[in-house]
C-alpha cells in the first residue's frame, strides 16, 4: 500500500471519530436533560442526534467499501495491522493505527452512554434490552 492509501484510510477514521465525537456530546446532552425530565429537550436532541449518525454509518459505509476496493495483499495488511497485536512497519500504518485505535475506544464509549440512556428511557422495550453484557 502507499503512503496515500494508509492516508485516505486514515482521514476516513478521522471523520467516523468526529461524527462519534458528535454523537457523544448529544447523548451527554440527552443523560442531563433525562436528569431533569426535560421531554421536549429530550425529543429535540434525539432527532438532533440522527444526522451525526447517519452520517457516521455513510462514512463507516465508505470505508468499508474502499478497504473491500484494497487488493487482496492490502486489505489483508490492513486486518493483520487492527489484530490485537498488529504492529505498524511505516508511519503511514502507525498513524492509521493510532486514529482507528482512538475511533474504537470513542466508538466503546459513546455505545456504553448510549445504552445507558436508551435502557433509562425504554427499559424494557429498549434496543439494547436483549443484549445486556
Amino acid at each position: 500500500m502507499t503512503k496515500d492509501d494508509w492516508l485516505e484510510l486514515t482521514v476516513l477514521e478521522r471523520k467516523k471519530y468526529n461524527y462519534l465525537v458528535e454523537v457523544e456530546d448529544l447523548t451527554r446532552q440527552l443523560s442531563e436533560t433525562l436528569d431533569r425530565n426535560d421531554q421536549v429537550s429530550a425529543r429535540m436532541l434525539l432527532a438532533m442526534r440522527q444526522d451525526p449518525i447517519r452520517l457516521l454509518a455513510e462514512v463507516d459505509r465508505g470505508s468499508k467499501k474502499r478497504r473491500a476496493s484494497l487488493e487482496e495483499a492490502d486489505w489483508q495488511r490492513v486486518e493483520d495491522l487492527l489484530s490485537p497485536d498488529g504492529e505498524p512497519r511505516s508511519d503511514g500504518e502507525r498513524i492509521f493505527l493510532e486514529q482507528a485505535g482512538k475511533t474504537r475506544r470513542l466508538l466503546e464509549q459513546v455505545v456504553a452512554l448510549d445504552r445507558r440512556v436508551s435502557l433509562r428511557m425504554a427499559g424494557e422495550n429498549s434496543f439494547y434490552k436483549s443484549k445486556e453484557p
